[in-house]
């Protein structure tokens, strides 16, 4: 489904726009020149694999079933860490949320020209977004700008990297749940930064969201964005309809 609207100005994309065939989030990038001016749209490229059911998750959104491939299933993000521990390349930092109960590893990810934001390799872990190619979007943690980050809102299907199936809620699952002046601490080359959340919204992961305003670097302050699915569940695309987003400050 694409999600830009029909105009007479020149629509530029940078790369093919693949398909993530991973569950619940996974976002593509397109630049829009209108007039000589260029905005960023982002539109969702979840999917999966599994068969759909009206099983409700965690924030009331149905989740799809497992796949049912042969194998132990694990149902919770502390029995999947302590038996199989992170997937490999998750050393980049760490992300605490204690009001939710979040402490886990974050990977690195580069967006390349082909647009994609990868999803996490699991449940357990979080991503961090290499924005650096596009230009005015995203940076470092503690670097002054405005630092990306997702992980799953929950999870049916296998994980690779443990080579088990998983079926429960990710690590943003009660992302949801976070109010302003809730702390988030980011560990990162041996320092701890601590944020405040200054807001939370849920978008529709369409066009209609102003996404090069969210992945913005030039947020004022040194910010960090967090972002994992919300709404309901299409079982038709594979979809969530909605992005729950968080964006915290530098305290």
């Amino acid at each position: 489904m694409n999600f830009l609207r029909a105009h007479s100005d020149q629509i530029r994309r940078f790369g093919p726009v693949a398909l993530v065939v991973v569950l619940v989030l996974g976002l593509a990038i397109f630049a829009v020149t209108r007039g000589g001016k260029s905005d960023i749209v982002v539109r969702a490229v979840g999917t999966a694999t599994a068969q759909a059911s009206s099983t409700p998750s965690a924030d009331g959104s149905p989740t799809p079933q497992a796949t049912g491939q042969p194998g132990q299933t694990i149902t919770n993000i502390k029995d999947l860490v302590s038996k199989f521990g992170y997937p490999p390349g998750t050393d980049f930092a760490q992300i605490r949320i204690p009001t939710i109960g979040v402490d886990a590893k974050v990977g690195a990810r580069t967006v390349g020209r082909d647009a994609i934001m990868a999803v996490p390799a699991g449940p357990a872990d979080v991503v961090w977004y290499d924005l650096s190619l596009w230009k005015g979007l995203g940076g470092a943690p503690g670097g002054g700008h405005n630092a990306v980050f997702s992980g799953h809102v929950d999870y049916a299907d296998p994980v690779p990297y443990a080579k088990v199936n998983y079926r429960g809620q990710g690590v943003f699952s009660q992302l949801r749940l976070l109010s302003q002046g809730d702390v988030i601490e980011v560990i990162y080359k041996g320092q701890t930064l601590r944020y405040s959340v200054a807001w939370r919204q849920q978008l529709t992961s369409g066009s209609k969201t102003d996404w090069g305003t969210i992945w913005s670097a030039n947020t004022g302050s040194d910010s960090i964005t967090l972002y994992t699915c919300g709404g309901a569940f299409d079982s038709t695309t594979r979809e969530y309809e909605d992005r729950i987003i968080v964006r915290a400050n530098r305290i």
